[in-house]
């Protein structure tokens, strides 16, 4: 399996992802403003053009995915925004009830 450099800069900003740029192009997942702990990463490098194999697994890893076909199927956008979030919360990476009127609760559980 595998994805394209440009699949995963276009899609997942799409999914509630935030992008910052350091010494790699970091993607954190957010809802509702609030970090949770899903995040990936990807190389500056144009060269690089297609991910697949073990750069995948780790995606997989990063973004708390059971599976190749599940990262694939969000970067590829088989898989949308609100039935990641539901993933998520489904296997308790974060609780969406610890969101504050403030906006200061740490969703992301250690």
């Amino acid at each position: 399996m595998k994805v394209t450099r440009a699949e995963i800069l276009r899609n997942l900003p799409k999914k509630g992802f935030r992008k910052e740029s350091l010494h790699h192009i970091y993607f954190y997942h957010e809802y509702k403003g609030m970090e949770t702990g899903a995040y990936t990463y990807i190389s500056h490098s144009a060269k690089q053009k297609d991910v697949s194999g073990d750069l995948i697994s780790s995606m997989r890893k990063q973004l708390r995915l059971d599976s190749m076909k599940e990262t694939v199927a969000l970067i590829k956008c088989p898989m949308d925004k609100k039935e990641y979030e539901k993933i998520l919360i489904d296997r308790s990476i974060f609780d969406p009830s610890t969101i504050s009127k403030n906006g200061r609760s740490k969703l992301a559980k250690t």
